[in-house]
């Protein structure tokens, strides 16, 4: 049935109150006022974002401080290795995005900031280890798969800086406090390992995850076969540590093979046998081979980072890790991000 009209007052009465609403709005209009609105707010950052962000902050903080310790260090080793600190943590800062810039207007601080003072070599010692174990931590636990690859990386390049300012110091490498909080929005556990071992078992991967751990396996064997034709030729000591980094690679190769899922079937990427190269009598060439193969290992382990689930990376972030410092012990030149060759060029800026 239809709905009868409204009587002819009470639309007119309606009619008076829509007439007053514009009468009261055009005004403002026209004189470029606006009913007053909240003001636009700051998102709040989900947990790929704590990361990149906390990823940044912390290289920026490092540079800062290395750059300060570094116009009172003179020239030599320590130096170099604060220099190498400050490009480092740039390109890392760079790479990783930024400081986030909203658009938004900044509040006008009410005071002057004091700049902080630079700290010493101690300081500055601990504050790289840290950050290593919680960029580690934020590599295993971010949803991000492709972030999760650089933050490893910077987690590497941030160990390896401090190791070598260590040496540059003479300074004891401080131990991590694995009791301190995780970083929020990390996701990791409190009270977690930020080093775990890279010997630990992993568990059986498929899809993309099984091939990158295939190809882990892959460098890990062909690194063993590698060590094995240094053994050969080598006597002594020498002879000893290419057996042992045989040996090492052989059982890590065989340990991510099977947590590919490929042991004993026709897709299992390891030979019997790989290519080499020619004048394997000169030591510079033998010196060369072991670096390029623990590099490869280093570059599988960062790929299969960025393939591995959230939360399943740690034992990938520690091999990373692991890889890289076999390889600069073999004389591998330190570089800003392990694993990354693509990132392999001149610095930011």
């Amino acid at each position: 049935m239809d709905r009868p009209a409204a009587p002819a007052p009470v639309r007119r009465a309606r009619l008076r109150r829509t007439l007053a609403l514009a009468a009261l709005v055009l005004p403002l209009t026209a004189c470029g006022l606006r009913l007053e609105t909240p003001p636009p707010a700051e998102p709040s950052p989900d947990a790929v974002e704590q990361v990149r962000g906390r990823t940044v902050a912390d290289a920026l903080d490092l540079a800062a401080d290395a750059e300060g310790l570094a116009a009172t260090t003179p020239e030599g080793p320590a130096r170099e290795v604060l220099e190498d600190v400050v490009a480092h943590a740039a390109r890392h800062a760079a790479e990783a995005g930024g400081v986030y810039d909203s658009g938004l207007p900044r509040p006008t601080p009410s005071t002057t900031p004091t700049p902080r003072p630079a700290p010493d070599a101690g300081t500055l010692l601990v504050t790289l280890v840290e950050d290593a174990a919680t960029a580690s931590a934020d590599a295993d636990a971010v949803p991000d798969g492709p972030l999760a690859r650089l933050v490893a990386s910077v987690a590497t390049s941030r160990a390896d800086l401090a190791r070598r300012l260590s040496t540059a110091t003479g300074l004891p490498l401080p131990a991590v406090d694995e009791d301190r909080d995780e970083p929020s929005g990390s996701g990791a556990s409190a009270g977690a390992s930020p080093a775990p071992s890279p010997d630990a078992t992993p568990a059986t991967a498929t899809g993309a995850h099984a091939d990158a751990l295939a190809a882990v396996a892959l460098a890990h064997d062909e690194a063993g076969y590698a060590y094995e034709v240094l053994a050969a030729r080598r006597s002594g000591d020498a002879r000893e540590d290419a057996r042992a980094a045989a040996a090492r690679h052989r059982a890590a190769g065989a340990r991510w093979a099977a947590a590919a899922g490929v042991v004993g079937r026709s897709d299992d990427p390891r030979r019997s046998a790989y290519a080499l190269p020619a004048a394997l009598d000169d030591p510079v060439v033998l010196e060369d081979l072991a670096r390029r193969v623990e590099s490869a290992v280093t570059d599988a382990y960062a790929t299969a980072v960025a393939t591995a689930p959230a939360g399943g990376r740690a034992s990938l972030v520690a091999g990373l890790r692991a890889s890289h410092d076999a390889a600069t012990a073999r004389g591998a030149a330190p570089v800003a991000f392990p694993g990354l060759p693509e990132l392999a060029g001149e610095p930011v800026g």
